[in-house]
Order: C-alpha cells, then sequence, then structure tokens
C-alpha cells in the first residue's frame, strides 16, 4: 500500500481524492473535501495517484490557507482554555471532565470522563 504525501499528510494512493482527504487530515471532513476538491477543478472521484503534479501544486495551495490539523488543535484548546479561565460553566464541566452539552451523567458520562480532560489534543 503506498501513498502520496500532501502537505505531510499521507494520503493512500488508490483511494479517491475525497475520502482520502476525510481519512487522513484532521478538520477536513467529506463536505469540506468535495467543497475543496471543487475548488480546485478536481473530480472527487480521482484517485490519488492519478493526480496531475498541477492539480497537487493547486491542492496544495488551498489546504495551505485552510486552518486543519495543529492549527485547529491548537484554536479548540486555546477555546477551551479560555472558557476554563473566564469560569463559565462549560469551562467548569471541561474542568470537571463532566459532560459539556447538557448530557444526563447518571449513568452514561464514563465516555465523556474519558474525553473532556483538559487538553484534549495532544501534539
Amino acid at each position: 500500500m503506498s501513498s502520496i504525501s500532501i502537505l505531510g499528510f499521507a494520503l493512500e494512493a488508490a483511494a479517491p481524492i475525497k475520502t482520502a482527504m476525510a481519512q487522513s487530515i484532521f478538520g477536513i471532513g467529506p463536505k469540506t473535501a468535495t467543497r475543496v476538491c471543487a475548488q480546485c477543478g478536481i473530480s472527487g472521484s480521482t484517485r490519488v495517484e492519478e493526480l496531475r503534479e498541477a492539480q497537487i501544486l493547486e491542492l496544495t495551495k488551498h489546504l495551505s490557507k485552510m486552518k486543519i490539523d495543529k492549527l485547529l488543535k491548537d484554536e479548540i484548546n486555546a477555546n477551551i482554555e479560555r472558557q476554563i479561565e473566564i469560569k463559565s460553566y462549560h469551562g467548569l464541566r471541561h474542568k470537571q471532565g463532566l459532560p459539556v452539552h447538557g448530557q444526563k451523567t447518571r449513568s452514561n458520562a464514563s465516555t465523556a470522563k474519558k474525553l473532556n480532560r483538559f487538553p484534549r489534543y495532544h501534539t
């Protein structure tokens, strides 16, 4: 299984570009991948290995303008940290490691207790 690197992300060569971006890059899902492909003039069903050099450069240019991976994780962590700092309800729930969005805690808070430990993303 070979891969092609775009902006340091290894995209599987045999996968369609839309699927490969959605699976490999944090912050890009199927809808965003479709939109980026449309802006670059690439069909979403085109395989990564079939991309021409000009298409790869265009894709790299569009992706470099977006907040993805480390920049996005840093922004999310900064937002959580700000919530904790101003002592909002959401910040207190994050700090306690409890569900933030109003879920019940009597029986189903175990997953939230695992996920809501600050900082959420380790870089």
